[in-house]
């Protein structure tokens, strides 16, 4: 009887309701929590890579930097292993292995490497690699419009291909980004993120300060490691910089997080026995 019931549904065109763009997002946005706390249990190597070109395309400085990550009492521990950087200037090349190494007085270059390796895909207290830049937070979501694109297969995954972008009237200094995601069906965990910043630097700060900031875009990718434990994996991403009318560069940077591994924590009691025994 089951099967024929089930026979005549099919016959009869009915099927479960694909979840709508903003559902599935929704599901997304109360995993986030979870995801960051199941984190907490893992130690895992990243590796920071960031390349600095003058707007002829020559390389003007690049800097690799391992660190390998802990559980903290309040978050994250990052203990940085190694520095490995080159600086070009013609047919000169200088090395370093100190962070933040400066060859000059005012080493604008080195500011920027030094501001770009610290923050890439690293956020202070948090249990989680700093991605949340992004929609996919209750808090960021708001500011933004999701359309539903269709279902596919990515690697290993069944996924949601969504579309998002910033409401304009609720275009800020955090939320401005558009681009499109993919979302894991079973758990709705993003799997991979393409996005680029939408808005303008204003005309205002252009003027005053000579800045401006164009083609600013990132990609991120998750790997599972379990059910309900999803780290960012890598994240890669360029933006072009002209600033103080006579500084301009591309700025490369790439973050990769491997070697994860499950830390095993147990807590031992012992007692000294009284003399004698």
């Amino acid at each position: 009887m089951k099967r024929t019931a089930f026979l005549v549904l099919l016959s009869c065109g009915v099927t479960l309701a694909q979840p709508t763009a903003d559902e599935i997002m929704a599901r997304v946005a109360e995993n986030q929590d979870r995801a960051e706390a199941a984190r907490t249990a893992w130690v895992y190597n990243m590796k920071v890579f960031i390349r600095l070109l003058r707007s002829g395309g020559k390389v003007a400085q690049e800097e690799t930097r391992l660190y390998t990550v802990t559980p903290g009492e309040t978050g994250s521990d990052r203990t940085l292993i190694s520095t490995n950087g080159r600086i070009f200037e013609g047919k000169k090349q200088i090395h370093y292995t100190e962070p933040g190494f400066q060859h000059k007085g005012i080493d604008i270059d080195a500011d920027v490497t030094r501001s770009f390796a610290n923050e890439v895909m690293w956020a202070r207290g948090k249990n989680t690699p700093m991605v949340d830049w992004f929609p996919l937070t209750g808090s960021h979501q708001r500011h933004y419009e999701f359309q539903l694109l269709g279902e596919e297969k990515y690697k290993q995954y069944d996924v949601y291909r969504i579309r998002y972008r910033s409401r304009e009237a609720d275009w800020d200094d955090d939320d401005c980004w558009q681009g499109e995601a993919l979302i894991e069906r079973n758990e709705f965990q993003p799997v991979l993120l393409n996005s680029h910043w939408e808005c303008k630097v204003p005309k205002a700060v252009t003027i005053l300060l000579g800045t401006n900031v164009t083609h600013l875009g990132a990609k991120i990718t998750w790997q599972r490691m379990g059910p309900g434990v999803w780290f960012p994996a890598t994240c890669g991403g360029e933006v072009k910089v002209r600033a103080l009318f006579l500084y301009a560069r591309t700025i490369a940077f790439t973050a990769t997080n491997t070697e994860f591994r499950k830390t095993d924590v147990r807590s031992i009691v012992t007692f000294e026995k009284p003399n004698g025994q």
